[in-house]
């Protein structure tokens, strides 16, 4: 990070929350250690570079993700975001909220680095964040999705309600029981997902244990078939 003010609470205070955080006073030390880390802070009023230009020279040589501080004055964040930077966070900053959006801005790098997952007919791209069955589209909502992705880029692990409550919907404090409402809510997206995706053979429940993603292709279902061919004639 670079010059922002209380530069060392701010460290410590990322510390704190378990980031790995160094300081650079200058927009010079700044670009020359920035490629070591996975997001860049920049307070675009620097002492001895304009905060702009150095968002600019940095997203022009990389893809590193950046947060701006800015003053609050909307044509300053507007110029942060235009400059390169991902975010921008309005001086003085609030610790949750800055430690909330890195959370989120690391989430979405994440997400756009991760490779497709195919499995059969289906497809899974955690960048652009859709899911094909053949050449047909399903629309999942996000909590669908991300529970999809999530057994799917795990298909030889079999995972606890408990686990999916922390990891889906950051439950922090959840044990191996859960109650009887978070588990009707983890069953009910499986059940959506199932049926959206035409067979509950994508998502196996392994009983008494948990979930797991079956890579297989499902057989198509005789019922169907009969239905289909009940029509047909």
């Amino acid at each position: 990070m670079a010059d922002c003010e209380g530069l060392e609470e701010m460290v410590n205070d990322l510390r704190r929350h378990g980031f790995e955080a160094e300081s650079a006073s200058t927009g010079a030390a700044a670009m020359a250690s920035y490629r070591s880390f996975d997001v860049v802070l920049i307070d675009l009023d620097l002492t001895d570079f304009d905060g702009l230009t150095l968002c600019r020279e940095i997203r022009n040589a990389s893809d590193i993700p950046m947060i701006g501080f800015a003053s609050l004055r909307e044509l300053d964040r507007v110029l942060a975001l235009e400059g390169g930077c991902d975010d921008c966070i309005a001086k003085p900053y609030r610790s949750r909220e800055l430690m909330a959006r890195i959370e989120a801005l690391l989430r979405r790098v994440r997400m756009a680095t991760q490779p497709t997952l195919s499995a059969g007919r289906l497809e899974i791209c955690p960048a652009l964040r859709e899911v094909r069955l053949g050449d047909q589209p399903v629309e999942l909502t996000r909590k669908e999705f991300e529970l999809l992705r999530l057994l799917a880029g795990e298909p030889d692990k079999v995972f606890t309600r408990a686990e999916l409550l922390r990891r889906i919907w950051a439950y922090d404090n959840v044990g191996e029981e859960v109650t009887s409402l978070a588990s009707r809510t983890i069953d009910t997206h499986l059940s959506s997902i199932r049926k959206k995706l035409g067979s509950a053979h994508w998502i196996i429940t392994v009983r008494g244990v948990g979930f797991r993603f079956n890579e297989q292709t499902p057989e198509p279902d005789p019922a169907d078939a009969g239905r289909s061919g009940g029509a047909a004639g």
